[in-house]
């Protein structure tokens, strides 16, 4: 049957097996993959090496973080700063007394009930979380939820596991009556489990009129900077906050802070105006039945770890958990879970909102 083939027609057909040949060769080496010269120059960089870089981005990260804190606090801390804060608090204690004289709330009188420092009191190795709102700009929303509606706020720190919620006052508020309608919203959780979360007023007190103000609106803590009002005051202070069932949080900043705050018996002490490095050296002298709230910023969920493995009985969460909530689109209360969940520094990258991610019990599926 060959014989009867054309010459032409023989040529095509030894061309067509050839290309078909080479075609299969190239499948199978494609498939088997390049050879040990050509894999050697195709080879990727080795994990640990991405690996490295990535941790050496976040130290840089977070030595810039450490430095516009210090700054901060520095600036804070000056002759100047520290008028204004003052002023900024005169003002609204002045607002509050007028206020009073109005009619428009009643001083409230009971005994303090330690719900805070009951709340954050965790096992070792854990640490609980304080949310706080973070006002951002009028169009963020997430879902159809404004991301500035103290209201919303406090139902997701509440259902993603924060141990208590607070509320600031002054330029960072979210808005005037932030206070009463968080305290208004956790009540509708009596009776249910998560139950009603305590509320602390996050502000400037400089007279006793803002205590009475901030327990008529539902709070049940209120922080005193002891470099603003000074031990006397800081101590005057303390006995008027009793005197309205709220339990004072001791902002302080350093050893020597720290030292006088627990001469004036202090079981509360909120830690903030340094870095988180030196916040973590204060929190580490600290008496076993002092409870610590660190108030400084972090970077994300592995910031929250960070502040975690530093010792601290809890972490106030605000910018840190918002900017995450705007950028990755996902609720608070996801964000939240992710920063209690048992994450490891070393293993997790915090992206899996919510999912443990480097958690102990999990850490095999991570070892890539």
């Amino acid at each position: 049957a060959a014989s009867s083939l054309t010459r032409p027609t023989l040529m095509a057909r030894c061309f067509l097996l050839t290309a078909f040949a080479l075609a299969g060769a190239a499948s199978y080496q494609t498939l088997r993959g390049p050879g040990p010269r050509v894999a050697e120059g195709l080879r990727r960089p080795a994990p640990l090496l991405r690996v490295e870089q990535h941790e050496s981005a976040e130290e840089d990260d977070d030595a810039e973080l450490a430095r516009m804190a210090v700054e901060d606090a520095a600036s804070r801390r000056s002759a100047a700063g520290t008028a204004a804060v003052r002023a900024a608090a005169e003002a609204a204690a002045a607002s509050a007394k007028q206020a009073l004289e109005k009619g428009d709330f009643a001083p409230p009188s009971a005994a303090v009930k330690d719900k805070l420092h009951k709340a954050i009191k965790k096992p070792k190795g854990s640490m609980a979380l304080i949310g706080e709102g973070s006002p951002q700009l009028s169009s963020a929303t997430l879902g159809g939820f404004d991301l500035n509606d103290p209201a919303y706020l406090s139902e997701q720190f509440r259902i993603g596991g924060c141990s208590g919620v607070s509320v600031r006052s002054g330029e960072r508020q979210l808005a005037a009556d932030a206070l009463r309608r968080t305290s208004e919203e956790q009540q509708v959780a009596q009776g249910e489990f998560p139950g009603p979360l305590p509320v602390l007023a996050h502000l400037d007190v400089v007279d006793e009129v803002q205590l009475a103000q901030a327990a008529a609106d539902g709070a049940s803590a209120a922080t005193l900077s002891l470099q603003l009002n000074g031990a006397e005051g800081t101590k005057a202070l303390m006995e008027a906050a009793a005197g309205y069932g709220l339990e004072s949080a001791v902002r302080v900043a350093n050893a020597e802070e720290v030292a006088t705050a627990l001469s004036l018996g202090a079981k509360l002490l909120c830690i903030g105006d340094c870095s988180l490095p030196q916040a973590g050296e204060l929190v580490a002298e600290l008496p076993k039945d002092v409870r610590s709230i660190c108030d400084v910023r972090v970077r994300d969920v592995r910031g929250a770890w960070k502040a975690r493995d530093l010792g601290f009985d809890a972490l106030i969460v605000s910018d840190a958990l918002i900017e995450v909530c705007i950028r990755d689109r996902v609720p608070p209360d996801a964000v939240i879970k992710a920063m209690l969940a048992k994450g490891s520094v070393k293993y997790g990258l915090g992206m899996q909102k919510g999912r443990l991610e480097g958690a102990k019990e999990q850490l095999g599926s991570l070892a890539m």
